[in-house]
């Protein structure tokens, strides 16, 4: 077992020593070995928050991490965070209310979430961000503002930390842990197997470490697990329409807490749902890739690049300044992929070749996947096997539509001809950022069971309960991270006071 230096006394391990020798007894109620524990799965936002939330409110907490470092997906994100009524906001006069937050959130969510859950986040948003503010969190001079990246708010309510990274979040809440140290001991290292149960009741978990396997007892505990982006084999079989989705997510989101869940009678909601991002090159026969080879800047900044379905279709205003439209779409077109057309033409008008819009533009042409270049537009079709009349019908389209200065199809405002040789194409995947399935909770973030009635003892809080849950089918801006923050906090305080008998 592998105890954090994260600003744990000697007391700290000798808890973590009386948890062992506890988790071992083999008789009495395990229950009763648990009282007054809570238990913490996970490290990322939901798992710093939720270990803060139970240690204020007076519990125990054992904290596992099955990697080596804590920070879970933090350790990759940014920070943006959204909140609506914010000091921020009035600082520059901007007006924004509660009920405006969640009317944006339902309309790029599509009105999927569950509202209870995303009026709660929607309400807490602001409490929890001046939280962070006032506990020494350094806010980043633009904030608020509003979010390029995804489907823009109605007003700017997204704010970062001044180093845009949500670590800056994880540091602040394990430096307002130092008080409570005595209470806390960290697992690294450790990965939680199961779920013990009891008389229907979750009172603790397996887990293993390079010493073996243990059990390890709890009145309560927390999965802040996060999502399975990374799990390819579990998309494949319980997600086969997405299949073809590359991810951008790290290695370990396997969604391992999920699974746990599921066995332990868990009910599982969304899990016929992926946001497909637009969109990643990646090496061929790989589904991992990363934050460089994303293709976002053909739509940030280029104009005349052409989508195709590999149907050979367009299917998508190219240069719509909203993200969310394109995230519908890529949602309705075969394996999410889209074959990304230009000439020669494009290149010269956007910024030459030091203006390309995807990192390592040459490299991947070199490869001979991912991107390449024919002297017509047949033999890029036929590259990436497209069907050749289709492809050639959509372009024809295209240069007339460029003749006529206006696009009849989808509206698009800056017409050109896709006709001067040479011709590039990228084939860009749907990418995973976040997963929108996940644990059903209720919202004092307890896990419903299949039954509909919630599972004593445990709890979840981040992605572990998906996104969907909360936000709909869509991404709005800073809800990969607000929500675990909020539902994390939320999560420890309920957990703990169960834990503790109030």
């Amino acid at each position: 077992m592998k105890v954090s230096k994260l600003a744990l006394a000697a007391t700290a391990v000798m808890l973590g020593a009386a948890l062992a020798s506890c988790a071992l007894l083999g008789s009495g109620s395990k229950a009763d070995a648990g009282k007054g524990r809570v238990i913490v799965v996970g490290s990322g936002l939901a798992g710093h928050a939720a270990v803060y939330g139970a240690l204020e409110s007076g519990a125990e907490v054992l904290w596992i991490e099955k990697n080596k470092d804590l920070g879970g997906s933090a350790v990759i994100a940014t920070g943006t965070f959204s909140a609506a009524g914010t000091r921020t906001q009035q600082a520059k006069g901007i007006e924004d209310s509660v009920e405006l937050f969640a009317a944006d959130l339902n309309r790029i969510g599509k009105g999927r979430a569950d509202q209870e859950l995303l009026m709660l986040y929607a309400t807490k948003a602001a409490e929890v961000w001046e939280w962070f503010v006032d506990n020494g969190l350094e806010v980043s001079a633009q904030s608020p503002f509003i979010d390029p990246v995804h489907s823009p708010y109605s007003v700017p309510r997204t704010n970062t930390p001044a180093k845009n990274s949500a670590l800056e979040y994880c540091k602040v809440l394990q430096n307002a842990m130092k008080p409570f140290e005595s209470k806390l001991t960290v697992m690294k290292s450790t990965e939680v197997t199961q779920l013990i149960k009891e008389k229907g009741a979750v009172v603790g978990v397996r887990a293993r470490d390079g010493e073996g396997e243990k059990e390890y007892y709890a009145a309560s505990v927390i999965l802040a697990t996060g999502g399975f982006g990374s799990a390819f084999e579990l998309i494949a079989q319980r997600l086969p329409k997405y299949a073809e989705l590359r991810s951008v997510t790290p290695p370990f989101a396997t969604g391992s807490g999920i699974l746990m869940a599921e066995e332990a009678g868990a009910a599982l909601v969304n899990m016929d749902y992926l946001v497909g991002y637009f969109g990643a090159i990646a090496e061929e026969g790989k589904k991992a890739s990363g934050f460089g080879s994303l293709t976002s800047g053909f739509a940030e900044r280029w104009k005349g690049d052409v989508w195709l379905s590999l149907e050979g279709k367009r299917y998508i205003d190219e240069d719509d300044n909203d993200e969310d439209p394109r995230e519908t779409a890529i949602d309705a077109i075969p394996e999410q992929t889209t074959i990304i057309v230009f000439d020669q033409a494009a290149v010269d008008r956007n910024g030459g070749a030091a203006k390309l819009p995807i990192r390592n533009f040459d490299q991947w042409l070199a490869k001979g996947y991912g991107v390449k270049k024919a002297d017509s537009i047949e033999e890029l079709a036929r590259a990436f096997g497209l069907p050749v009349e289709e492809t050639l019908r959509t372009i024809a389209q295209v240069n007339a539509n460029a003749a006529a200065g206006a696009d009849p199809q989808f509206g698009k405002k800056e017409n050109y001809p896709v006709a001067t040789p040479p011709f590039y194409g990228v084939k860009a995947y749907g990418t995973i950022f976040m997963t929108q399935g996940g644990v059903k909770t209720d919202t004092r973030l307890r896990v419903i069971s299949t039954a509909g009635e919630p599972i004593p003892g445990l709890y979840a809080a981040g992605e572990v309960q998906g996104t969907a849950q909360w936000g709909g089918y869509g991404y709005a801006g800073g809800s990969g991270n607000t929500p675990p923050l909020v539902f994390g906090l939320d999560a420890g305080r309920n957990a703990a006071a169960s834990a503790l008998g109030k």
